[in-house]
């Protein structure tokens, strides 16, 4: 399969380098002049999950490009971007990928509006990677879990969703279809929003796994951020994911949801790699907090303790530090 990735980041490495070594024909599309960084390959430190296989160490030979045309013949392309980077992309890159279809891997608040004007939801879809990791001095000390959600956005399960399937379960890796995708990927989105309130106020994971004060907050943040989902509609009972934050209002509830999560992010390694990047981004940061309160507020939800949270997200956004 000819497969377009776009850019060279985290998640778009990550999948680069499982795909190319499943067999696939990989090129990143890169912003002109990165591509000279790439001449040599880049070194890859990858954590696996999948089933069979081994952690590698070594280098992925990246194949990148700075420019597109039509003729380039690429069946599908992959678009792992920040939410607030999505419309730009695709403005600039459907009209030069002819017919192929498209794997949004990125977050989603707002819906689909702006997306299908320019893209026909007959030719994407939706994924949440399960993969992460952060760079340091050049090495891509990455981890790919062994499944990934993916889901159209008009519930039907038509060639191209099959397609991405095939492509996925090819190179050993679990497929979860989800109900309805884009309601999985506002759960997350909420979820996201709201452990960086307190992410953002005290600094690193570690310190707020062990914050008796911030950590606690945090956790309610996330229920205040997920009531705003339920208040559009979720079920949030079908989403796992959800369920050991709704309690946390009350003072066991609290206790047993502080417990899962220090324990998921402390001793999980492959958790650990992929939470790396966590204050990567103030800009993806600030815009989920203020999507979710601007929301909250429109369907009457209460959010005192994410409001708390303000002026700390302000300073983080104005200066990218806590």
């Amino acid at each position: 399969m000819k497969v377009l990735i776009v850019g060279a980041g985290i998640i778009g490495s990550v999948f680069g380098w499982a795909l190319t070594d499943g067999g696939h024909d990989v090129t990143h599309f890169v912003r002109k002049g990165k591509a000279a960084q790439f001449v040599n390959g880049m070194p890859v430190d990858m954590l696996e999950n999948r089933k069979g296989k081994k952690n590698f160490i070594g280098k992925y030979s990246i194949k990148v490009t700075e420019t597109l045309t039509t003729a380039d013949g690429y069946e599908l392309v992959i678009v792992p971007t920040k939410p607030y980077q999505v419309m730009d992309v695709l403005k600039q890159i459907v009209p030069l990928t002819g017919s192929a279809d498209y794997l949004l891997l990125t977050q989603n608040w707002n819906g689909t509006a702006e997306i299908d004007a320019v893209l026909p939801q007959s030719r994407y879809i939706y994924g949440d990677a399960h993969a992460g990791g952060v760079f340091k001095d050049g090495l891509l000390i990455g981890v790919i879990m062994n499944d990934i959600v993916l889901g159209q956005v008009n519930g039907k399960q038509d060639a191209i969703l099959k397609k991405f399937v095939a492509l996925f379960e090819g190179i050993q890796m679990k497929v979860v279809l989800p109900e309805n995708i884009l309601h999985y990927i506002w759960v997350q989105y909420a979820i996201n929003a709201g452990l960086w309130t307190g992410l953002v106020r005290v600094g690193d994971l570690q310190k707020l796994l062990g914050d008796k004060v911030n950590g606690p907050l945090s956790l309610l943040s996330v229920k205040e951020c997920l009531d705003v989902t339920a208040k559009r509609g979720i079920d949030l009972k079908k989403y796992p994911d959800s369920q050991m934050y709704m309690n946390t209002g009350s003072k066991i509830g609290a206790m047993i949801a502080g417990m899962m999560v220090r324990m998921m992010f402390k001793f999980n390694p492959s958790v650990q790699r992929a939470s790396a990047h966590g204050l990567g981004d103030p800009i993806e940061i600030k815009e989920a907090f203020d999507s979710l309160l601007r929301t909250g507020e429109e369907l009457g939800v209460e959010m005192p303790v994410t409001k708390s949270f303000q002026q700390d997200m302000e300073r983080f956004a104005a200066n990218g530090t806590h």
